[in-house]
């Protein structure tokens, strides 16, 4: 199990470059940025299904625990699960690059489907480094934002 949040966490950690580089990345996200999710990449947990985290505030306070997020996750993830196998497949999900990483990420087995099991260690990892004051609650400040768009280059004179 320690080896399966190991990896889990690695690939969370390692995932949006390798993404982008590979062009999973490349879809406008929020913001107009490209590559862009306020879940913090295309292979975070929530990437998988869309949406904000702030989905999740159940008690509208404006934060969100990791048990928040999890009820979030579970119920995301058994609406997508269409055929009720207790697993999702890569048809069971939105051809959205970001569910696409999402999944590679969540499927710690590499089987080709992800169980609840699979997506546990993955969304606790990825509440864990975001949750910058260690206080078991995210708020909008620590959810990540976009990079700021870059300036367009002047037109050449002439």
């Amino acid at each position: 199990m320690r080896t399966m949040f190991v990896l889990a966490v690695g690939a969370l950690l390692i995932l949006p470059g390798a993404a982008v580089a590979q062009g999973t990345g490349a879809r406008i996200g929020a913001g107009g940025t490209p590559g862009w999710s306020p879940w913090g990449g295309p292979d975070s947990p929530g990437g998988m299904f869309g949406g904000d985290p702030l989905d999740a505030d159940a008690d509208r306070d404006r934060a969100v625990t990791h048990d928040e997020v999890w009820t979030w996750l579970r119920r995301r993830f058994d609406q997508a699960d269409r055929d009720r196998s207790g697993t999702l497949e890569p048809t069971e999900l939105p051809g959205r690059p970001r569910a696409q990483a999402g999944f590679r990420a969540a499927d710690a087995d590499r089987n080709g489907r992800v169980t609840i099991e699979e997506l546990q260690p993955l969304s606790e990892g990825w509440f864990r480094a975001h949750d910058a004051d260690r206080d078991g609650r995210l708020t909008r400040a620590e959810i990540p934002k976009p990079p700021k768009p870059k300036p367009k280059p002047a037109p050449a004179p002439g």
